[in-house]
């Protein structure tokens, strides 16, 4: 079975009244573009009803936004007309008081599916509610994955099952984690920096369980490091149980690891 990450979509609770996120469809005739942007990153994902392949745009793209710099596709068409237009982050305007439900295209691919996640966009808090798979052979969908924790996520493990036709959650998620295909094994690692130049690391092993399809956590070890500034010398020492439960608890996003 071969793994696939999908990278969560996750947004923030900003703090300033500003558009962060936004969706153009443009059409002509029964051609369609799609243009999903992060305004934070610079970063646009383009898609089209021909080729049904994501292509991650770059920062040039905003400086120069109009629909002929997308050429790598080689579809000729004439100019396409803006068909809609979506922005959201944190909107200044509170009067809004039902969710609106839109999808945002993921970059990441497989060989054979695209994906989208499926948002609940409400003022200032837009929320993951699911996943949508489509084909890129023809653009339909394959399936809608609603097994979405409310913790935020950043990246989670799933493979394509040919038995059931779709994709299966694998009972596996974090962002440092990595594969021993023999073993059929993960290892997951967790960095908490801690005051005075100290970090809790909690290492996980997962095991693969082939008749369940997903993995099961058989190991965990949490060790407690320190650099010394003056002499760079480093000693460890095995956590306490309240390092260890900090770490354990810690949020994962927009964390940098260090490699030990």
């Amino acid at each position: 079975m071969k793994y696939f990450l999908i990278s969560i979509f996750f947004l923030p609770n900003f703090v300033v009244a500003d558009y962060f996120y936004g969706i153009q469809i443009k059409t002509n005739g029964k051609y369609k573009e799609e243009y999903h942007y992060d305004y934070d990153t610079n970063r646009v994902v383009y898609i089209n009803n021909i080729t049904n392949t994501p292509k991650l745009l770059d920062e040039t793209f905003f400086e120069d936004n109009n629909e002929n710099n997308v050429e790598s596709d080689k579809i000729p068409l004439d100019k396409t007309k803006l068909e809609s237009e979506f922005k959201f982050g944190c909107i200044s305007d509170k009067s809004e008081k039902k969710s609106k439900n839109v999808e945002f295209l993921q970059h990441r691919t497989t060989k054979d599916y695209f994906f989208k996640v499926l948002l609940s966009i409400k003022g200032c808090a837009p929320k993951m509610v699911g996943i949508n798979v489509y084909r890129k052979r023809d653009g339909s969908l394959l399936q809608t994955t609603d097994d979405i924790m409310d913790a935020p996520i950043i990246d989670r493990y799933y493979a394509f099952a040919k038995k059931e036709g779709k994709f299966i959650y694998l009972n596996l998620e974090g962002r440092d984690i990595t594969f021993d295909k023999n073993k059929k094994q993960a290892s997951k690692r967790k960095f908490c920096s801690i005051k005075d130049n100290g970090a809790v690391i909690v290492t996980e092993t997962h095991q693969y369980d082939v008749n369940k399809n997903h993995f099961t956590l058989v190991n965990s070890l949490c060790q407690y490091k320190k650099s010394d500034d003056k002499s760079n010398d480093e000693f460890s020492r095995q956590c306490t149980q309240k390092e260890e439960n900090y770490c354990n608890n810690e949020n994962e996003l927009d964390k940098d690891y260090l490699n030990f």
